[in-house]
């Protein structure tokens, strides 16, 4: 379990077992250091409301959340994980997934951006263009319709807020 966690929170995919069903949100805590930032969002295409934590990381520059439900972590999400040097990552080669999905990047939906290997408990969000690893998402194996129903996160396209200027305000 914790050699898992440290893959994933190193952003080493390749490496990742999958969670471990009924793990604890103390025993990340053991591996992860937890912050005090928590809050609740929405999870799967049932959108139910599953609350999450924050921990500390040197590779997720977009934030790491722990997922967890009455203290039983449910998911591990990473964004923009880059490397020592300040690099973004390449998505690791995993073979062909179960489920492709889309996503998106800031205000822009990437068709196919989504990478589900469900029956390792591992979702890859990346940048179909040129390969970048946007995020990685961690579970308990479970099948590609599951993962969508029940854990994936809703990542709705970043709006702008409006310009005044462009909204031809009367002077």
């Amino acid at each position: 379990m914790t050699e898992s966690v440290r893959a994933f929170a190193a952003a080493d995919v390749a490496a990742w077992q999958g969670l471990t069903a009924g793990l604890a949100l103390a025993d990340v805590g053991d591996v992860l250091e937890l912050s005090d930032v928590t809050g609740r969002d929405v999870l799967g295409g049932e959108r139910r409301e599953v609350a999450w934590v924050a921990a500390s990381s040197e590779v997720y520059r977009g934030g790491l959340r722990v997922w967890h439900e009455a203290g039983v972590v449910v998911l591990l999400e990473g964004r923009d994980p880059f490397d020592a040097a300040g690099e973004p990552l390449a998505a690791a080669h995993l073979g062909e997934p179960e489920t492709v999905l889309d996503t998106v990047l800031g205000r822009l939906r990437l068709p196919g951006g989504e990478l589900v290997y469900a029956s390792r408990g591992l979702a890859l969000r990346v940048n179909p263009e040129n390969g970048v690893l946007l995020g990685a998402l961690g579970f308990a194996p479970t099948s590609s319709d599951d993962y969508r129903e029940r854990l994936r996160p809703d990542l709705p396209p970043r709006r702008l807020l409006p310009d005044s200027a462009s909204h031809g305000s009367a002077v």
